[in-house]
């Protein structure tokens, strides 16, 4: 026996991994295509692209795990059914039940591991990212601005400078319009300038030096003009740059206590405390995912017909898809009170199961062989 348990381990770990490295990468890949803006901007580096993939890494080993351990029970298991070495074991007397040991094993490290993850290491990416994201637009705009050159990135704001020079970027002859008041928009001229970077979090600030602010009043005839040796332009990064900091979640980026805290502020508030409690439960039944689709995936892998890869492969991905839609068709109600949150964070999960052992069942009474 731990000679099979070894065999049907190294069936399932191998796939396992290929298919974590695949989803992994087209995960980061797809987020690099919506981030182009920030991520391709002339103060990127390398090493700026290594600490982004070190930051996201929890993130996106939470959405690949699942569906890579599907895919892994469904290639390992599903070879042994088509080369019918599960109908030679058949016949020593090891039927299907006993195969479901392995991969409920996988399952449950799997989902040990994504708890650990989701409590921990996920929430503190994804905060980090967002300051690293900020932190990266702000330099980026210190490296796009050239001279001559209108400068439109910064929502509603428009920058122009008629020479940039030295290593610190320095403007001169500063052109800034500011229309996020559209009833009062600003202009300001100034003889020279540049972005402090030194500001903390969501904020960059723009110095102009020895220069004019013209103010108009769309609603009336007032018009105003102010000089002034230094002025400052606070820009928020994420609300002002045409949302392009779009590398997080809310409620993701809180840990499971902090859930816990905000719900019971919300309580104490009279607020709902439903939206973060049901974020909770909904975050720990994705967590225990493998352990539903090991239930369900090996009786489907090992029932196999012969020559069905390919529909099996399309019958996983569907499988996915529809417990992601579960996941959040039971969240919905969840927070609109339909059903209990702890029941709506892990109904998905039932129904896979119970799914399972009617697939188990079927199989250990049909045998494995077709």
């Amino acid at each position: 026996m731990k000679l099979l348990a070894r065999y049907l381990l190294k069936e399932l770990v191998i796939p396992l991994g290929v298919w974590v490295a695949f989803l992994f990468l087209l995960l980061f890949v797809m987020q690099f295509l919506r981030g182009t803006d920030v991520l391709l901007g002339s103060a990127v580096t390398l090493q700026d692209m290594g600490q982004l993939l070190l930051y996201l890494a929890p993130h996106f080993l939470m959405m690949a795990l699942p569906i890579a351990f599907l895919l892994a029970i469904l290639l390992g298991l599903g070879r042994l059914s088509e080369d019918r070495e599960l109908t030679a074991l058949q016949a020593l007397g090891i039927g299907p039940v006993q195969l479901l040991a392995g991969p409920l094993a996988i399952g449950a490290v799997l989902a040990g591991l994504m708890l650990l993850l989701t409590s921990t290491a996920e929430p503190w990416g994804l905060t980090s990212v967002k300051g690293f994201v900020a932190e990266i637009i702000k330099k980026n705009v210190v490296g796009d601005v050239k001279s001559g050159v209108f400068y439109e990135d910064l929502s509603n704001l428009t920058l122009y400078a008629e020479t940039v020079e030295g290593e610190e970027r320095r403007w001169t002859n500063v052109l800034l319009y500011d229309d996020r008041e559209p009833s009062s928009p600003l202009l300001m001229l100034a003889h020279n300038g540049q972005v402090n970077t030194n500001t903390s979090g969501q904020v960059l600030t723009l110095v102009l030096g020895d220069g004019e602010a013209h103010r108009a009043n769309q609603t009336s005839s007032a018009y105003s003009v102010v000089t002034f040796q230094k002025g400052e332009i606070a820009v928020g990064v994420e609300g002002s740059m045409g949302r392009r900091n779009r590398f997080r979640s809310p409620k993701e980026e809180l840990t499971p206590v902090e859930l816990l805290q905000a719900a019971d502020e919300a309580e104490r508030t009279g607020g709902d405390a439903r939206p973060f409690l049901m974020a909770l439960h909904n975050r720990v039944g994705h967590a225990l995912a493998p352990l539903s689709f090991a239930l369900l995936g090996t009786p489907l892998a090992i029932g196999r017909r012969q020559g069905g890869r390919a529909w099996g492969y399309l019958f996983t991905l569907g499988g996915y898809v529809l417990f992601y839609l579960l996941m959040r068709l039971f969240e919905q109600m969840g927070q609109q009170g339909k059903l209990p949150v702890p029941l709506a964070g892990q109904l998905a999960n039932i129904l896979f199961c119970a799914a399972g052992v009617v697939a188990m069942y079927r199989v250990n009474r049909s045998g494995t062989v077709r």
